[in-house]
């Protein structure tokens, strides 16, 4: 009996002990949670990226570096400030070169070039034929209107205004106006042989080269090639229409 009672005694000091240091674990932890309840997680967020341009090659770095990054140079600054990399920075230095516009190709100038030949062989074809009002067959004679639509009909996509006023008028799809300085063989010049408006063209003949040009003048004459340099066509010369274009002819 009493070798019982020690043992019970020591059994249960034990059994105290522990549930003494469970105790102090639990409220230890308690007080841990406790005071990190308001605290916000260190967890890194993730990392935004921008993308810097430098000579060579194109970099992603984060948010944190890109200050850095930042000063590297003008050019870095200007991408990363949302600016054009490609603006120019002085408009003077910008210059056009071939590639940057239109070309016309070899089929289009081929095109060009035989329709131009064709026009003038069919308007030589008409030397001394007599003028007609009205006219606009090789049989019966031609006015001037309607000798130039004769030389260009099978050429041109669109026909070309039946008299000389409208054709002075046409729109740009179907005649480009063009300066006395470079006229081309086959351009319309245009002329106001009688008082009326200024902008009005009542005669209009074909541009053959070397200040020259071929027309049907007036009742009672052929038709016959004139020189743009004669006094009476300068003073009554309004202006020229090129309509053997790329996207006109056939």
């Amino acid at each position: 009996m009493t070798h019982i009672i020690p043992t019970a005694l020591y059994s249960l000091f034990r059994s105290s002990i522990g549930g003494v240091i469970c105790i102090f674990m639990l409220f230890l932890s308690f007080n841990a949670n406790a005071a990190n309840h308001h605290k916000v997680s260190k967890k890194a967020p993730l990392a935004a990226h921008v993308i810097i341009k430098s000579n060579t090659k194109r970099k992603r770095v984060t948010l944190n570096g890109a200050n850095k990054a930042y000063q590297q140079s003008d050019e870095q600054q200007d991408i990363l400030a949302g600016s054009n990399p490609f603006r120019q920075r002085n408009i003077d230095e910008l210059r056009i070169t071939e590639g940057m516009h239109p070309q016309i190709s070899t089929v289009q100038k081929d095109k060009m070039v035989t329709a131009k030949r064709e026009v003038i062989a069919n308007l030589m074809k008409q030397l001394g034929k007599p003028y007609r009002y009205g006219g606009t067959s090789p049989r019966t004679g031609f006015d001037c209107s309607g000798l130039v639509n004769y030389a260009y009909r099978d050429h041109l996509k669109s026909t070309l205004p039946r008299t000389a006023n409208n054709m002075f008028h046409m729109s740009a799809e179907q005649g480009i106006t063009v300066e006395k300085e470079q006229l081309h063989s086959g351009d319309l010049v245009f002329f106001r042989t009688h008082s009326r408006s200024r902008g009005y063209a009542d005669h209009v003949g074909v541009y053959l080269g070397d200040g020259e040009f071929i027309q049907a003048p007036r009742t009672g004459k052929d038709i016959q090639i004139s020189r743009l340099d004669d006094d009476y066509w300068q003073d009554h010369y309004i202006g020229a229409r090129r309509v053997l274009l790329p996207s006109a002819v056939r």
